[in-house]
């Protein structure tokens, strides 16, 4: 029965979906729908059991039609797409490559011979496709601003959500599958939907950085500017309740960030938000911030036990680096061959259950070796120098767009310092959130770069 309202719901969806595009002709109105159903829905699947495809799930198949109406709009001539660059050809040849390393190592089926293409899925053909679609799709700014708006409107859910885990405000989280201590980890920290406390601050880290744009800029959006303030107040909360390190620390990094570039641009406005930045905590945390949960922050802070099963597994990445330099071991082959490379290390011990990457980019170092990781850093750092020279070319009257390439950089500090705690691949909600906006300021630097040639 669950099936089938599944099933009802997505064809209900995807129809709506069809219907919006014809009326309203946005293409970014169907990306939100798709990270809307990634986030909320993502575990409601359609199991195919007895077929060698993945299971089904709304933000698949919605992928899917946005995939179909994107590819069929290129066909007709109706959208003009930018041509590839060494970023895309990295996106492609990882891909690729990715693929060609599981059917090396005969990863690519798994067990009752069906497809064990999740990974590759979530972690790097949706994101890296959501970036070329994001590039060719956000063609002005009132569009790029509505990204920014997307995240924050997410960020407002997430944060209260948080806040009710915390409180043990059962009837106000949703989904329900949240409260389910048996569904997976980290339960009795702010997991939200993603029942991963590490990617839910992850996200939470965005909409934390999104909030400056619109505090600093946007002068007729005074709606905007009221829900950055509330986000303001309550997205630090669940960002605490996360209780994981990194995800403090990349929000602090981001923070420090846009300060630094947002000073220069707007003193005035810089000293307003930080004070009421302040009075908001002062009024707030005494309501939330009880002995308890400032014991359980406390031995959160100082817990050895995380660092030093990190810093075995980095003797696992290396050993398989050393053995495999070229190919690596196999995409998705880690935990499969990690007890071979592991080494008991003196007065440091191991508490992990099992093998697991815990760095996204050390995990591809292993597993795909120097060929993976050299088309990973092709695309993070020319995406980090396009946003660069994208700053510098712009003038001081754009401090618009100037503050936009700046809460991009705040999204990137958040996302890299989780991504190196953490397997991202796993989240396809954040790895497009931050593609998405990595393609709209690619592509303000190629239209620059057109405008100057």
């Amino acid at each position: 029965m669950v099936s089938e309202i599944i099933i009802l719901l997505e064809a209900i969806t995807i129809i709506g979906l069809a219907l919006f595009f014809i009326i309203n002709k946005d293409f970014t109105y169907g990306i939100y729908m798709w990270l809307a159903s990634n986030l909320l829905f993502k575990y409601q699947k359609i199991s195919m059991a007895d077929s060698i495809l993945p299971d089904l799930s709304l933000d698949r198949l919605l992928f899917i039609f946005l995939l179909v109406v994107f590819i069929s709009e290129i066909l007709i001539k109706k959208r003009k797409i930018f041509s590839f660059t060494r970023v895309e050809y990295s996106m492609f040849f990882f891909c690729l490559f990715a693929a060609m390393s599981m059917m090396w190592t005969s990863s690519a089926v798994k067990e009752g011979n069906r497809l064990a293409i999740g990974n590759l899925l979530t972690g790097y053909v949706m994101p890296f496709s959501m970036f070329f679609i994001a590039q060719n799709v956000y063609d002005n700014h009132e569009k790029r601003r509505g990204f920014l708006k997307f995240v924050i409107l997410v960020g407002i859910y997430l944060s209260f959500t948080a806040i009710f885990e915390h409180l043990n405000i059962d009837k106000l989280v949703f989904p329900k599958y949240i409260l389910d201590e048996e569904f997976g980890i980290h339960f009795g920290r702010a997991r939200g939907p993603f029942c991963q406390a590490a990617v839910n601050g992850t996200a939470l880290g965005f909409a934390f950085s999104a909030i400056f744009y619109f505090l600093f800029n946007l002068e007729r959006g005074r709606i905007w500017k009221i829900y950055s303030i509330i986000l303001l107040a309550v997205s630090p909360l669940a960002l605490f309740f996360t209780y994981t390190r990194a995800v403090w620390l990349g929000a602090m990094l981001s923070f420090a960030i846009i300060c630094i570039f947002i000073l220069k641009q707007n003193q005035k406005a810089f000293v307003i938000i930080a004070v009421i930045f302040c009075v908001l905590i002062l009024i707030i945390a005494p309501h939330f911030l009880d002995y308890d949960t400032l014991s359980i922050a406390n031995e959160r802070m100082f817990q050895e036990e995380p660092i030093n099963d990190r810093l075995s597994l980095y003797v696992v990445y290396l050993n398989m680096f050393i053995s495999n330099p070229i190919f690596g071991v196999g995409f998705m082959k880690f935990k499969a061959n990690s007890p071979e490379y592991f080494e008991n290390i003196p007065d440091l011990p191991f508490n992990y259950t099992g093998l697991s990457p815990h760095d996204t980019f050390a995990g591809i170092l292993a597993e795909m070796g120097g060929l993976g990781i050299t088309f990973i850093l092709i695309i993070y750092i020319s995406i980090l120098l396009a946003s660069v020279r994208l700053y510098k070319n712009l003038k001081l009257s754009e401090h618009d767009l100037k503050s936009m390439v700046v809460i991009f950089w705040g999204f990137m500090a958040v996302y890299v310092v989780n991504a190196l705690c953490i397997e991202m691949g796993y989240f396809e909600f954040v790895n497009s959130v931050f593609f998405i906006f990595a393609g709209i300021i690619y592509r303000c630097q190629r239209e620059r770069c057109e405008k100057i040639a």
